[in-house]
């Protein structure tokens, strides 16, 4: 089983498409905000795909070429299904690839040295594919630390946890913020919150404690990042932040 995608994941993101309208029209309004590709830089690598669900097809036909990598045996027929058409229309070459790309990034980064990469709801993730949060947290630093240098993004989970079920109704437009300066404290302490997650909270009525998805720490100092609200299912909610680097 994959604990953070396969058929299950797909089904509910099929089920759930018009509830998370919102949260769709956010994170396009954040891709389309994507620092200009240059023209003989026109291609994209996105690592950890999946199916492209939260993703607009019009943002990917502006590439010439988009190559996909995912762990998922599902990701790469279904982001096919989904958004092939529209490619194929718009003439860009799309390539699907059932893989690992974060057990090696060298070898990605090689083979697509001009391509801009985009880390879609990954880099959030991996707290549940590692053993401790200190491996999960040393992981995400890694990968960071290796694309410096490189135009990149992501959009990851930051916080999620339970909500009273009738503030998903009321979720709050996306914020901007900028990364500031943070010292590395243990993962999950109270230190690691930023400012923004009380305003989240507050806004979405939290519940209990929220799960840290260790990622405070992904973007550089001075990172413009967007916060949106994922209304993941009624009564739980994730925060997602999303943000460009464009060196």
């Amino acid at each position: 089983m994959n604990p953070s995608g396969g058929l299950f994941w797909h089904l509910h993101a099929w089920r759930h498409q018009a509830q998370w309208a919102a949260t769709c029209a956010d994170i396009a309004q954040w891709l389309g905000q994507m620092p200009p590709v240059p023209e003989r830089s026109s291609e994209l690598v996105i690592v950890g795909a999946s199916a492209g669900w939260m993703m607009p097809s019009a943002w990917l036909q502006g590439f010439g070429s988009v190559t996909t990598f995912d762990v998922d045996r599902w990701a790469a027929p279904l982001f096919q299904r989904r958004h092939g058409a529209s490619l194929r229309a718009s003439g860009t070459a799309l390539r699907c690839n059932t893989a690992d790309a974060l057990t090696d990034m060298d070898a990605v980064l090689q083979a697509h040295p001009r391509a801009l990469v985009l880390f879609d709801n990954v880099l959030g993730q991996l707290r549940f594919h590692t053993p401790t949060v200190d491996e999960a947290s040393r992981r995400i630093e890694k990968i960071t630390r290796r694309m410096h240098g490189r135009r990149w993004g992501s959009l990851h989970d930051a916080f999620s946890g339970r909500t009273q079920r009738q503030a998903q109704a009321a979720a709050p437009a996306m914020q901007r913020s900028i990364q500031k300066h943070q010292t590395h404290p243990t993962p999950g302490n109270a230190a690691t919150r930023p400012v923004e997650l009380g305003r989240f909270s507050r806004q979405l009525r939290a519940q209990g404690e929220w799960l840290d998805h260790l990622t405070d720490h992904v973007f550089p100092d001075g990172t413009p990042i967007h916060h949106i609200a994922w209304p993941y299912r009624p009564g739980y909610c994730h925060w997602l932040q999303a943000g460009w680097i464009n060196p």
